[in-house]
């Protein structure tokens, strides 16, 4: 399988997507709005900091404008498939927890690949009404001139907001990829293995960060 790369981890949240047409359905347009404002702000704060390293302040500066725009909840369900079923509550509270960690670690580091990157915006549907369902579709245009990279961001319309529960990056998806990881080490060590496993590798990386600081 075609493994994720940095920089397509950073396109994933950080796109800078142009408004959709009003000719599409206005729940589409909502989600697509909803990727604009968020990347158009996260964009002032990287070509500000362009060129420059990316501190600590920074980093926190654009989670504060992503984070409340991801669904990890959903994300988490669809991540472990069966074996969220067997976590008990606080099990899964805990998932959810340290696999948004994980996303903001990968997606911190993803912030030193940025150098100018474009996106165009190819169109967006309204995949479900019930519950409701958005795709926006988009490619990264590559400074560099390297060749295109399709994008799909997938969100779910959950307490009067368009969240994103998904991406698909040059046809990987971002949930099955990392159910794969965390389903074979559910599968072979189980559940509170992972959990610790999850534990550890965040201990390990705030470690290296702060001495690296």
């Amino acid at each position: 399988m075609r493994q994720i790369t940095w920089i397509a981890l950073f396109w994933m949240l950080f796109a800078w997507a142009l408004p959709a047409s009003a000719a599409e359905a206005p729940n589409a347009q909502g989600a697509v709005t909803v990727v604009h404002d968020l990347t158009d702000n996260v964009l002032k704060v990287l070509r500000t900091n362009k060129g420059k390293a990316i501190t600590p302040a920074v980093k926190k500066q654009v989670a504060d404008i992503v984070l409340p725009h991801m669904d990890f909840t959903t994300m988490s369900q669809y991540v472990m498939a069966q074996y969220w079923r067997q976590m008990n509550p606080a099990q899964q509270k805990e998932f959810v927890v340290l696999f948004k960690d994980l996303l903001v670690r990968t997606y911190s580091n993803a912030l030193n690949h940025y150098n100018g990157q474009t996106v165009r915006i190819t169109g967006s549907q309204q995949v479900s009404q019930n519950p409701p369902v958005a795709q926006v579709n988009m490619v990264i245009r590559q400074a560099e001139g390297g060749p295109d990279i399709p994008v799909i961001y997938a969100l779910l319309y959950t307490d009067q907001h368009w969240r994103i529960y998904n991406t698909y990056i040059d046809g990987v998806s971002m949930v099955l990829n990392y159910r794969q990881s965390f389903g074979q080490v559910a599968s072979s060590r189980g559940i509170p293995a992972l959990l610790q496993q999850m534990k550890a590798k965040d201990a390990t990386e705030e470690k290296s960060g702060k001495s690296s600081r």
